[in-house]
């Protein structure tokens, strides 16, 4: 795909440091407009808008909740509106809540409803809203952010795991569902050393530290993921024309483990 002149829509983009944002910023490289949704953090996007914005392409900002069909629709039409077509949706949006898998009483129904409705639903929302744009496109591309939990069942909580491997089967019914004419992939990263993180363990700085040294003693690499490596595999995904369907791991070699010391 040629992405002068594309359009693409990046929905949970709004945190600077983060995956959505590090993507945004390389599409726009590219020369392609960027469309960055976020429900908080107007202050940081409008900062991610900013920056984009000086690879002389366009960049808007919309605001709104993509787990309400309503607002995806919404959104959809102000890219029609605003360029006529969409290209490119990745969908960077999830959530989670961390809970030990010994505890099974620290979930809630509530909960499982929060993280089924973010990180799966959301998604087939939005390819529902965009479904005619990314059509016309002929060459429509949608890439969900998905998680390593999602394969291997082991996140920050089950509820996390089970809504991750929701969202990677939904990646494989809407390949089939929206071809030919739009392929549908999922990037499935391991812990990604990013402002959500940073956030998470704000004022427990040694803690963190103590969390990124045993993510990069896990894989093979002796790394750990920066939304950036994320964001060139999204556009290895774009620029592919025969990639669909798939659910790409992205650990380091986490999942191939270290050979046993001799």
């Amino acid at each position: 795909m040629l992405l002068s002149g594309a359009v693409a829509v990046l929905t949970g983009s709004g945190r600077v440091n983060g995956v959505g944002a590090a993507t945004a910023e390389l599409l726009a490289k590219q020369g392609c407009h960027v469309l960055i949704n976020c429900i908080k953090n107007e202050q940081q996007a409008q900062q991610v808008v900013k920056k984009c914005a000086e690879f002389d392409v366009d960049a808007e900002l919309f605001i709104g909740d993509v787990s309400n069909s309503a607002v995806c629709h919404e959104m959809a039409n102000f890219v029609k509106n605003k360029w006529g077509r969409a290209d490119i949706v990745v969908n960077c949006v999830g959530t989670t809540k961390g809970a030990s898998y010994e505890r099974l009483d620290q979930l809630t129904e509530s909960d499982f409803s929060k993280m089924f409705l973010v990180n799966a639903t959301a998604p087939f929302l939005v390819a529902q809203a965009f479904q005619s744009l990314l059509k016309q496109s002929g060459d429509g591309v949608i890439v969900n952010i998905s998680s390593a939990a999602g394969i291997t069942g082991k996140g920050s909580s089950i509820a996390y795991a089970a809504a991750k491997g929701a969202e990677n089967t939904l990646t494989l019914a809407l390949s089939q569902a929206l071809s030919p004419e739009v392929r549908v992939n999922a990037v499935c990263p391991s812990f990604i050393d990013s402002s959500w993180w940073e956030e998470s363990y704000k004022d427990k700085q040694d803690k963190y530290d103590a969390l990124v040294n045993s993510m990069k003693e896990s894989n093979l690499l002796n790394r750990v993921l920066k939304p950036a490596d994320v964001a060139q595999t999204i556009l290895s995904i774009i620029h592919n024309p025969v990639m669909t369907g798939e659910l790409i791991r992205l650990n380091a070699g986490a999942h191939v483990g270290k050979a046993n010391p001799r």
